[in-house]
């Protein structure tokens, strides 16, 4: 049976590393599916990242890549369902039967059966349709919008911890979102129809009746309390000495799923905190045992200025939600208000960012947003503006040596007069992926 692609629903897409272009990857792409072959590791990272959700088959017949190469990238990408394909006598190999068991959905030995092979790409691609529910949901979450490495790695844990019951603590500047975050990961869990509610602990009282499921004897539990979903701490280092005790006491109760269990109250906790908490620990302002108790899932939440180009991204998703709000016109940034959303350091994140698009979406008469529309200083930090003119210079220069050796890095390294290690290091830094793919021409896969 030929995996069938149907575009209205799902993409089918798939990438080969170190296959050949064999009949059963042209019967795929006759049935509509985007397939692409490579044979280096750096351009599968850029295509794996540009083709997830996808499939991957990996070609370890030949022995042409390194076993722990190839399981680095199965690990982190988490939208990718991998099939390897291997010689038979290789199923005596402990590394390979290891690799299988711990990232491949199947193997298929060599020949390959093209029938079997497609059958199961195609039951896989089933599976994919049913799993990007859930990383759809994710990225249309305000709280985890954006497309930089960091809101990506951000985006993977949430996912990860969310339909579990682990004890979270969100940490990160202030500003950076972490109740969006919290919240995100009360959408995405098991609790996601019950309330979700945030609780300020620099003013929340020992006695209120909200958070009386800390009570360990059921006291002052009453018709406000909550009784189930997540609820945010807020500010957790704010949190009275008699209010850590009763979060640690709660936080350690065993999970009791008998008959004899008669709780009123099942509520996941999680906490958050712009402070260093490991310094009221030494001031002994908060418990060690509790924040312990409480860390055992971090989530540092990026600032705004590592995100990037997140930062158009989201100044344009604020822009359309308020105007709307507002009934105002404004729809679009100048090039010249873009540059200066990207210059600008945003010492107050996401929340100083949401204040002056709302500012923004009130003032300006047309359907333009430019400099003058915002509160923001016009000029340019000079040390920063320095810094990131030798970036960019250093990273067009990097650009055109390996366009002119054709995205060899090792001659390209030789005509800079630096190491390999070294080259590979500024292309890091830069996140430049040299692509066999258009040797011939002058695009480089760049973020």
């Amino acid at each position: 049976m030929l995996a069938q692609c149907d575009k209205k629903t799902f993409k089918a897409k798939l990438v080969a590393i170190g296959c050949t272009y064999e009949p059963w990857i042209a019967l795929l792409e006759q049935t509509g599916w985007k397939t692409h072959c490579c044979y280096d590791l750096r351009t599968a990272d850029a295509i794996l990242e540009e083709y997830s959700p996808c499939i991957c088959i990996v070609d370890l017949s030949n022995n042409d890549f390194s076993l722990n190469s190839i399981s680095l990238r199965a690990n982190k990408t988490k939208q990718v369902k991998w099939i390897a394909v291997i010689k038979k006598e290789q199923l005596g190999m402990d590394a390979i039967c290891q690799f299988i068991n711990n990232y491949c959905v199947d193997y298929f030995s060599i020949p390959i059966p093209s029938t079997h092979l497609l059958e199961t790409v195609g039951h896989q691609l089933g599976m994919l349709e049913i799993e990007s529910n859930s990383w759809t949901d994710a990225q249309q979450d305000v709280g985890l919008f954006g497309e930089s490495k960091s809101i990506k790695h951000l985006r993977d844990m949430v996912r990860r911890v969310a339909m579990t019951d682990v004890n979270i603590f969100i940490s990160g500047e202030q500003g950076t979102g972490k109740d969006l975050i919290a919240n995100s990961i009360h959408n995405l869990s098991k609790r996601r129809n019950d309330s979700f509610t945030m609780i300020n602990c620099a003013s929340v009282m020992d006695d209120d009746e909200q958070i009386a499921f800390l009570n360990s004897d059921g006291e002052h539990v009453s018709e406000n309390t909550i009784k189930a979903g997540t609820v945010l701490l807020n500010g957790i280092e704010e949190l009275s000495k008699n209010l850590q005790q009763k979060l640690l006491a709660y936080l350690q109760k065993p999970t009791n799923d008998s008959l004899e269990d008669t709780r009123e109250c099942d509520v996941r906790v999680i906490a958050c905190s712009s402070a260093n908490l490991e310094q009221a620990i030494a001031n002994e302002t908060f418990s060690k045992e509790l924040f312990y108790r409480l860390n055992v899932f971090h989530i540092s939440v990026p600032t705004l200025r590592e995100r990037g180009a997140d930062i158009i991204a989201l100044a344009e998703y604020f822009l359309h939600k308020y105007s709307s709000e507002y009934n105002t016109i404004a729809t679009q940034y100048n090039e010249e208000a873009k540059q200066l959303l990207l210059r600008y350091n945003w010492p107050g994140n996401v929340r100083e960012l949401i204040n002056q698009v709302k500012r923004v979406s009130l003032l300006t008469d047309g359907n333009e947003v430019g400099v003058e529309h915002f509160d923001l200083p016009k000029k340019i930090n000079m040390k920063q503006s320095l810094r990131n003119i030798k970036d960019e210079a250093e990273k067009d220069v990097l650009v055109a040596v390996l366009e002119t050796h054709r995205g060899q890095v090792a001659s390209a390294a030789k005509d800079l007069g630096v190491s390999r290690a070294t080259m590979y290091r500024l292309l890091n830094k830069h996140n430049i992926v040299p692509d066999v793919r258009y040797y011939n021409g002058s695009n480089y896969a760049t973020e």
